[in-house]
């Protein structure tokens, strides 16, 4: 069922609320996967690098974020998390409808992401978006566990 109680802003990576979910994303992520396949963001670099960062407010409290990074050929999908009492109601495909609008007013050609192999619900939300796989793409490395995918923005 669609959920439609809830607001997607922009956030500060840095408030102590927005890493409070940042650290609970890590933490998710370090359980399913080992630390060399996992790519984090710290919230500094997404403070300071030329992108948006999106939190989701439900009911007053912060359930999910997403950000995208302006790489100079493509943006760069990162942070998408939203936690499990939040998932299956749209919210996450709203939130990569913004990220995706972010990057074409920012008049890059693709948005690309780096997820992993057992992301399940990730990489359905993804193909679902048009997004395809592709080989590693810089900084990253090819890695078994990682998929990387992209989608044209025009």
């Amino acid at each position: 069922m669609m959920q439609t109680n809830y607001t997607i802003r922009e956030g500060n990576p840095l408030d102590a609320g927005v890493r409070a979910l940042i650290d609970e994303l890590d933490a998710f992520n370090t359980a399913l996967y080992p630390a060399e396949s996992n790519h984090f963001d710290p919230p500094e670099t997404l403070a300071a690098s030329k992108g948006v960062f999106l939190v989701v407010e439900q009911d007053g409290e912060l359930v999910g974020c997403g950000a995208a990074k302006n790489c100079g050929q493509w943006a760069e999908l990162k942070r998408m998390y939203l936690k499990p009492k939040a998932r299956g109601g749209g919210i996450a495909l709203a939130m990569l409808v913004k990220l995706l609008d972010w990057a074409r007013k920012e008049g890059l050609p693709v948005a690309r992401l780096e997820t992993g192999n057992v992301s399940v619900g990730a990489l359905k939300l993804y193909r679902r978006a048009g997004f395809k796989e592709i080989p590693a793409f810089p900084p990253y490395k090819p890695d078994p566990l990682s998929i990387f995918m992209e989608r044209a923005l025009r």
